[in-house]
């Protein structure tokens, strides 16, 4: 490493610290030894060293100090910065380490709260909670009382029902926690436990998240989307800093800024919607209106905020045919206009795998592909050939490439595509686990989406999980699904995640309140690592227009999809 400062201010900086070391050594006793403490090995010999070199002289040498238990990301800044500041010594000097941090011209250590010393990397942290927890969010004042142990129970928060407090302390990727009556190992070990204490709680390091852990919300912000500085508010933030002398600080900054910069973490986040059916009621309350956005008015701002927002399309976008005039019709289309609402909402990727893509057969899946090709939104599921209906969506967010795959496991049989001839990509598990290798090939995250499972149930098949499974052991990242106009549960496999319905989101089924539920998976990555995820709920109204719900509705579907999850959970063997 080339060093840029002069030596001579080096060496006038190094001579201003060794007559200070002196004048200290002269007017002070040497401390006596602490009956408390053995010294280790290396601190013994170094002391012997200095006793045997008498006062012959101030010694050449730079005394630092590390704090001991760094984690390891700290550690390794901690030694760059030592070997870069002893390359930059002048020949005759050396750095020794020293203990205590008294002793020392140079200190690297950890630091809480707003920067004061030379930062050298960081470290940010956020609170999460199990997902069968249905508390979203606390203050940061509530996270103080949960940590010293002045509230006991998730209802003095809101919680629905009783719910004791469990702490989990981590001795890596977190932070250890004093009152903490659980202890984790790492991340890893933290999730699997929260998803059997609905009540566990732990702060985790933002860049060791895992799926299976829920961020909490603080102060009514993600904390996913707040800076290190806004974090060091709550206590969520550790600096490793360096401190020394005042004659050294000069070169301390310069010897830090020749350094390699941290490479702060950069996330993205993936909306995803269920079923939408612009055809039906919901086209003839468009066409009334003469609002072909409508439907989306409510929760547009909800998708449009994702950096890349994804839903089933069910139905096809064609002026070659009349809409039916049944109003019970199950063929389903609307004109071409209805675009404005997938525009407004932010939709960047549709499937049309699904039991109603190809209602208005090959001329109606071309109109709908043209709309939606003319207006820069992808399509998955679907083809000329079967070829083209196994071809990804390739979408690039933050630099990461994102495959999604669309499959029908409904009406393949009649609608599914061929050799040469037109439909929608059948949920096949062979061409599913060739078509996910081939994706992976391509793309740093690949999502198949399955329309699938039987309509009003809450529990997926065994056939269905034993599909999603044999996705993500060709290499999904996750698994999305569709179809069953209910809400149901999702549950992990080999620690990511599988979402088995989404429920209803533009429908018209007003006739019970479950096929008026749904919700917006907000799914957040860091490059190809997906960090966690969170549930929207979402209720249908005026048979056409989906609007976020209220307390109340909140809570019972998020209650449904935990009952259906836990379901899942006590049968896995994965």
């Amino acid at each position: 490493m080339s060093h840029q400062f002069s030596r001579r201010r080096l060496l006038g900086s190094l001579g201003g610290l060794l007559l200070a070391a002196c004048r200290s050594h002269q007017s002070s006793p040497p401390p006596a030894p602490s009956p408390e403490a053995s010294p280790t090995p290396a601190a013994g010999r170094r002391r012997s060293a200095q006793a045997r070199r008498g006062p012959a002289g101030p010694s050449r040498e730079l005394p630092i100090w590390i704090e001991p238990g760094l984690p390891a990301s700290f550690a390794s800044w901690a030694e760059a910065f030592t070997v870069s500041l002893a390359e930059a010594l002048p020949p005759g000097w050396h750095s020794v380490r020293v203990d205590p941090p008294e002793q020392a011209g140079v200190r690297v250590r950890r630091a809480r709260g707003s920067p004061g010393a030379l930062t050298l990397a960081e470290r940010t942290f956020v609170p999460v909670a199990s997902h069968w927890n249905l508390v979203r969010g606390i203050s940061s004042e509530a996270l103080g009382g949960l940590l010293n142990g002045t509230i006991l129970d998730w209802q003095a928060l809101g919680s629905p029902e009783p719910l004791p407090v469990e702490l989990v302390s981590l001795r890596s990727g977190g932070l250890q926690l004093a009152r903490a009556a659980h202890e984790a190992s790492d991340p890893q070990s933290c999730a699997q436990f929260l998803l059997t204490r609905p009540g566990g709680l732990a702060v985790v390091e933002r860049a060791e998240l895992e799926p299976a852990m829920r961020v909490l919300w603080l102060d009514g912000h993600d904390p996913l989307d707040l800076s290190a500085d806004e974090l060091a508010g709550a206590g969520l933030a550790e600096r490793l800093v360096v401190e020394g002398s005042d004659a050294l600080q000069d070169i301390i900054q310069e010897v830090a800024a020749q350094l390699p910069q941290q490479v702060l973490e950069l996330t993205f986040t993936i909306a995803v919607a269920g079923d939408i059916i612009l055809g039906r009621t919901v086209h003839r309350i468009m066409e009334r209106s003469g609002d072909w956005a409508a439907p989306f008015r409510s929760v547009a701002p909800l998708l449009a905020g994702a950096d890349l927002t994804v839903a089933d399309l069910e139905c096809a976008l064609t002026s070659s045919f009349a809409p039916p005039d049944d109003p019970f019709t199950m063929r389903f289309m609307t004109l071409p206009q209805a675009v404005e609402g997938l525009l407004l909402a932010g939709i960047d990727a549709v499937s049309l795998a699904n039991n109603h893509s190809m209602d208005f057969g090959a001329q109606g899946m071309r109109d709908t592909l043209a709309t939606l090709q003319a207006h820069g939104i992808a399509h998955c599921g679907i083809g000329e050939t079967l070829a083209e209906a196994r071809r990804p969506a390739l979408l690039d967010v933050a630099g990461t490439t994102i495959a999604l795959l669309g499959y029908d496991g409904i009406s393949a049989a009649w609608y599914g595509a061929g050799e040469d001839w037109p439909g929608t990509a059948p949920l096949d598990p062979e061409l599913i686990a060739a078509d996910v290798v081939a994706a992976a090939g391509l793309a740093d995250v690949v999502i198949p989406f399955f329309h699938w499972g039987i309509e009003y149930t809450l529990l997926p098949t065994e056939e269905q999980r034993q599909i999603a499974r044999a996705a993500i052991d060709a290499g999904a990242t996750l698994v999305l699904g569709s179809h069953p106009h209910w809400l149901q549960g999702f549950e992990f496999y080999r620690g990511k995640p599988i979402f088995y319905s989404l429920g209803n989101f533009v429908f018209d089924q007003e006739w019970s309140p479950e096929t008026k539920q749904g919700v917006i998976l907000r799914l957040r990555f860091s490059g190809a690592r997906l960090l966690t995820f969170s549930l929207e709920p979402v209720m249908i109204e005026d048979y056409h227009r989906p609007r976020p719900a209220d307390d109340l509705e909140r809570v019972v579907m998020l209650q449904r999809i935990r009952s259906s999850s836990l379901e899942l959970l006590a049968s896995a063997d994965g």
